[in-house]
């Protein structure tokens, strides 16, 4: 049996990011929140990733419930410091949310290619390429470490990196920090490289075009926002 599976263009995921961002910015009636995230869990699993979208949407669900609870508690100094860092992350999720339907299967040259198609200056395009692939080449040599670390019995678990903060500071920030420098330059180099600083007209393999359902998802963005604005 096929997985559902529908590719949106990336102008489309930044249209969401962006209005993520006006709920961030402006106090929008609950409808429209539940509104939105719900859009965004249909999203994705027309995308195939029902697994992350149902993550996401019970966690917010639950941020949601869990803020409403706090208000009646609101008395208790504790609750109320709680409550804080409750409100905030709900007021970030949406964003959060986004974010991962914008980087969820959209490869990095996809959006260096939509970049290009807007005529985006080369001091840009190529830092972004960088800051693109710098998390997963950092997340990987997280990895690398921490599996070193386990080989040679330094730790076990990972509360012995908790329990252990010097040892923890000597053998994976200290080598964490010494590699971030020559990951940015490999990056940079490889960016160059490719031809990212060519000025000529370029070409990508990716076919950045708007399909149906991307002005259909515009289509309820805008009307999304209209109704925020309204209610």
């Amino acid at each position: 049996m096929r997985t559902l599976s529908v590719k949106f263009d990336p102008r489309s995921k930044l249209v969401t990011v962006l209005f993520a961002s006006l709920l961030l910015m402006f106090r929008f009636s609950l409808i429209i929140e539940l509104a939105f995230m719900t859009l965004l869990f249909l999203l994705f699993i027309l995308e195939g990733s029902w697994q992350r979208g149902l993550f996401y949407y019970l966690s917010c669900l639950s941020i949601l419930w869990l803020s409403d609870w706090l208000l009646n508690y609101i008395n208790h100094p504790f609750i109320t410091f709680i409550s804080f860092g409750v409100i905030v992350l709900r007021r970030f999720f949406p964003t959060i949310m986004a974010a991962g339907f914008a980087a969820n299967k959209t490869k990095t040259s996809q959006w260096i290619a939509t970049l290009k198609k807007w005529h985006f200056p080369f001091s840009i395009i190529v830092p972004l390429a960088v800051l693109f692939r710098f998390f997963p080449t950092f997340s990987q040599d997280i990895k690398h470490l921490v599996n070193a670390m386990r080989f040679r019995g330094i730790i076990h678990s990972f509360w012995d990196l908790i329990r252990h903060p010097f040892r923890t500071i000597e053998y994976l920030v200290v080598p964490l920090l010494m590699s971030t420098e020559n990951i940015s330059l490999d990056l940079s180099a490889a960016s160059l490289t490719r031809g990212l600083g060519n000025p000529e007209k370029q070409t990508s393999i990716y076919a950045i075009r708007f399909a149906w359902y991307d002005y259909f998802l515009c289509f309820i963005i805008i009307l999304l926002g209209i109704g925020g604005f309204i209610l």
